[in-house]
């Protein structure tokens, strides 16, 4: 067969970038119809990325605001760097959020180039047309680009990394860079970096010389991709057999050993990621992770329960990537030809690419999978990665013998895409409609009434921190270091982590929605924090518009966010809980907490309750204690019982624990406010906690014969373990006296 001209291999990927530039383009326009002309983004974290980026180009990297901490906040260091160089040469403001979309929707129609080259390299020129105008199609991917998140760029990378590798094995020049850059965009774009960086080392020493004669070399140059034989896939020749025994050969001269380590550059380039968080702020986990992920949510680390949620994730994840979800993610039974492509490319004797990319999502979706917000905003850390589902199904599509029948296989594909495409535009203004009306009003209304330089604190921190101007904290822990463990352990450990801020750091105001279904903010208002009553509350109009059960949308688009409420903080009750109700015996030696997060872990909290998927959830509450005196005070829930250590005791005297203890849900008849006490793992005895509402002071006498040091490890626990019903009740703090 005549092998094509290059103009005629490449006109494929030509007509599929304009035509995703083009389709971008149309997004963005009906996102500005819906918003009368404003061009706005459709997610919060837009303006996050935004923020960063006029940080970083003022000089001040990695801090959110002027003079700031250091945060690490934006999902991607990349993207947050290459708008804080847009920002440095005088971008900002609408023109920088204009820079952010323009780039997403280059990247998506950079990726629909790259995987329409890639597609012609390992599957001939049909295959280049099929998978270009497919990635140009996918309504997912173009609202991605024209979000403004980092959608596009990781989408482009990936697309570019795959190809450069093709182009360039056995010998890698710039495959490394770039997957180096995928590396740096999103933690999922390093799984598949890492994954090419191992295909990099399996390549080159496979081809290097080996210590046996007969050793095969170089790979022949790329053949012709002309259209198959019939159940075989067009290519570039697969490297050529090596001998029976060790695989490897053995790397001769400096420049094959740079060679291997230009292959680990990815990894080193994430690792220096990560060392960098880790210098900077303590943890090497972004706060996006803190925050989002399984791993960290609630107080007790069980890893059948985690196993769990991650399980149910990747089962959503899969209906929609399978088109069986009702989200036109993508079309039905595409995740089926996803997997044949990987199989055609074992068939194909591109093994090592099957591992890469058919490995590479599989880590991918696990890893997403761990994040409590996996299904959110349209799938959105998975759409970067559509492009090579995209070009996995039309290799599978490949393995049909009748060229006829593939080409119809495909047709309905592309069917199922253009009738989807349209509603994903809609979609895109619709959302941002909701923003505008939303959050970038409330931060309208911050920077127009709240006075400079009062701090606020809000729960969607990208537009209030934009267009308001002012100090915030993040009451979500994005961009206000420690403030993710305690939001995500209920409002008492949250009102605990802003008194914690002292005096000079707690917000004067709060922006917070009055019903979420995330973190229970409104419920500070049970600490008498939020004031008698709003200064201005925004009651969304728009009409809610859900997608589909299985596809939760932005808050305000399914309206479980619907209101936005603007308070005065009082914090006239903030450092009342630290002392006793009333009098306890003898003097005061050491005080827990129950509540903060701090105080807890310096006095070995803990919980241990005897039936798994039970946390300690935090509480919030106030009480009258004595005439003139208010205490608002957080606690956590314990089901079964809790364990602390109490210092400042002496051996062989007794020790007085008094706790501030509250009722749980009553059982008439049963008793479920009886504990048994442990001191240093012996018994001491039983303990029936008040039925108090909302909480009781109460003491309970360690003999001198149980304490032999200078603290004393105390345990509560069911009086028959593991039967129910177990104790119940709400622990907010213990004294210990002599």
């Amino acid at each position: 067969m005549t092998p094509p001209s290059t103009d005629r291999s490449t006109r494929a990927a030509v007509v599929s970038g304009a035509t995703a530039l083009l389709l971008g383009a149309a997004f963005v326009a009906v996102s500005v119809a819906y918003n009368r002309g404003s061009l706005v983004p459709p997610l919060d974290d837009v303006y996050i990325h935004l923020q960063y980026a006029r940080r970083l180009g003022d000089g001040e990297p990695l801090r959110y605001q002027p003079g700031a901490e250091i945060t690490t906040g934006a999902s991607s260091l990349l993207w947050m760097a290459l708008l804080g160089a847009a920002h440095a040469v005088g971008f900002d403001g609408r023109w920088l959020l204009a820079v952010a979309v323009a780039g997403g929707v280059a990247g998506v129609a950079c990726a629909a180039v790259c995987t329409s080259l890639a597609a012609t390299r390992l599957g001939g020129r049909a295959a280049g047309w099929w998978a270009g105008m497919l990635t140009a199609l996918s309504g997912p991917l173009l609202w991605g680009g024209a979000s403004g998140m980092e959608v596009g760029l990781l989408a482009a990378l990936l697309s570019g990394t795959l190809l450069s590798y093709l182009r360039e094995r056995p010998r890698f020049r710039w495959t490394p860079v770039v997957a180096a850059a995928l590396a740096l965009t999103r933690p999922e774009g390093f799984l598949l970096a890492a994954a090419f960086s191992a295909a990099m080392l399996w390549t080159q020493l496979r081809t290097a010389p080996a210590a046996s004669p007969g050793t095969a070399g170089d790979p022949a140059p790329a053949g012709d991709p002309a259209d198959p034989p019939p159940g075989v896939l067009p290519g570039e020749p697969s490297l050529p057999p090596r001998p029976r025994g060790f695989p490897w050969g053995r790397p001769e001269g400096p420049r094959a050993w740079a060679a291997l380590a230009l292959a680990l550059l990815p990894v080193g380039a994430f690792a220096a990621q990560l060392l960098l968080y880790r210098v900077l702020t303590g943890t090497s986990q972004a706060s996006g992770v803190l925050a989002k992920s399984w791993l960290h949510t609630g107080f007790l680390r069980q890893p059948l329960e985690i196993a769990d949620h991650v399980q149910r994730n990747v089962v959503a994840m899969l209906a929609s990537l399978a088109g069986l979800s009702g989200q036109d993610v993508l079309p039905p039974l595409a995740l089926v030809g996803a997997v044949l492509g990987v199989a055609a490319l074992a068939a194909r004797r591109e093994r090592t690419l099957a591992v890469v990319l058919g490995g590479g999502f599989v880590l991918v979706l696990l890893a997403v999978a761990t994040l409590t917000t996996a299904m959110w905003q349209d799938l959105r850390y998975l759409q970067p990665f559509l492009p090579l589902l995209v070009l996995l199904v039309v290799l599978g599509a490949g393995l049909v013998a009748r060229r006829a029948v593939r080409h119809g296989l495909l047709a309905v594909v592309l069917l199922f895409t253009v009738v989807a495409t349209p509603a994903w535009a809609l979609r895109l203004g619709q959302q941002a409609s909701a923003m505008r009306e939303g959050p970038v009003s409330v931060a309208q209304w911050i920077a127009g009434n709240v006075p400079p330089g009062d701090v606020v604190a809000v729960n969607d921190v990208g537009a209030a921190a934009w267009f308001g101007g002012h100090p915030t904290v993040d009451l979500v822990g994005l961009t206000t270091n420690g403030m993710a463990q305690p939001s995500l352990n209920g409002p008492g450990t949250l009102y605990a982590a802003l008194r914690g801020l002292g005096p000079d750091r707690r917000p004067q105001w709060f922006a917070i929605f009055d019903r979420w279904g995330g973190v229970p903010v409104a419920d500070l208002g049970r600490a008498g924090l939020l004031g008698a009553e709003p200064v201005i509350t925004f009651q969304l109009a728009g009409p809610a518009r859900p997608v589909s059960p299985s596809a939760p949308q932005t808050c305000q688009i399914d309206r479980t966010c619907d209101r936005v409420s603007i308070w005065r903080a009082d914090w006239t009750l903030a450092d009342a809980p630290d002392a006793p109700d009333a009098p306890v015996p003898g003097r005061v030696v050491d005080h827990l907490d129950v509540g903060d997060t701090v105080d807890e872990a310096a006095h070995g909290w803990t919980t241990d309750p005897p039936v798994l998927g039970v946390q300690p959830d935090s509480v919030l509450d106030r009480a009258l204690v004595a005439p003139g005196r208010t205490v608002a005070d957080g606690g956590r829930r314990v089901l079964g019982g809790e364990t602390f250590t109490l210092s400042g005791t002496v051996p062989g005297r007794p020790v007085t624990l008094t706790g501030r203890v509250g009722a749980g849900p009553a059982l008439p008849g049963e008793r479920t406010r009886v504990v048994a006490v442990d001191v240093d793992g012996r018994p001491a005895g039983e303990w029936t906690l008040p039925d108090a509402q909302p909480w009781a002071q109460v003491s309970f006498t360690v003999p001198g014969a149980l304490v032999t040091g200078d603290a004393v490890t105390v345990t509560t626990r069911p009086v028959a373990p593991l039967l129910a019903p177990y104790p119940d009740y709400r622990s907010y703090g213990w004294w210990a006296s002599r």
